[in-house]
């Protein structure tokens, strides 16, 4: 029997293809002269605020959870903007991007579990990497890889996971990817479970069907800004 699909995983994407039917609609009435797409155009950042509050359902992460509120604030703070409600712009408070992003990697530097000594004392086991508008390449061959903290900024992170075995049940890599782009290959015997957040951008989930029950998963999860994420075998 197959599972049924998630149907909390699929709002954003329903979502934005209804705006973009409403859209067309709009204009193609706006040509026939029916109605002027002006008087609706105002109300656009609604469908910011649909899905911050999609993705919130869907999100397992605290950061997938800030940065779907996030969403909803300036969607509903433009939304404010366009009616005549708020009179201070929102994109003022543009540069706080750069607060949240500095504040969010220095965050994973001093949480991490490789700073905490996770893998226990093998190097293998748990793989941090940094790429700023660089490139960084990896494989690990460990027998008890634990998971991995990567970060891609302007730059691109490849790990081969390929030749390695997980120390228990699962496994979890952190991703950050900000215009750049986090390649993963792993082993056919792996399910993957994708719960990364994309925020112009997107995840990839190319890796083959695994046949019968499995007992190892791995979980890659964290945001994809303008960049994004692949996984496959």
């Amino acid at each position: 029997m197959t599972d049924s699909p998630r149907i909390d995983r699929n709002v954003p994407r329903l979502v934005i293809g209804i705006a973009i039917i409403a859209a067309g609609l709009l204009f193609t009435l706006d040509n026939l002269r029916i109605i002027h797409a002006e008087s609706y155009l105002a109300y656009w950042p609604f469908v910011l605020v649909v899905i911050g509050f999609a993705q919130l359902v869907q999100t397992r992460t605290w950061g997938g959870y800030a940065w779907s509120l996030c969403l909803v604030l300036i969607g509903c703070w433009i939304l404010g903007q366009n009616l005549g409600i708020i009179a201070f712009s929102i994109w003022r408070l543009s540069p706080l991007l750069l607060v949240l992003l500095g504040a969010s990697i220095a965050w994973r530097a001093y949480w991490s579990p490789a700073a905490a000594g996770a893998g226990g004392g093998e190097p293998e086991a748990f793989i941090q990497g940094t790429a700023v508008m660089a490139g960084f390449e990896r494989s690990s061959n460990s027998a008890a890889f634990r998971g991995a903290d990567l970060v891609a900024i302007m730059g691109g992170c490849k790990i081969d996971l390929r030749r390695a075995s997980m120390a228990g049940t699962e496994a979890v890599i952190d991703v950050l990817a900000i215009m750049g782009g986090v390649e993963l290959r792993i082993p056919e015997t792996w399910t993957v479970d994708v719960r990364v957040l994309p925020l112009m951008g997107g995840a990839s989930d190319a890796t083959h069907p695994v046949p019968g029950e499995t007992v190892q998963r791995l979980v890659i999860r964290g945001t994809a800004f303008m960049g994004g994420v692949e996984i496959r075998n």
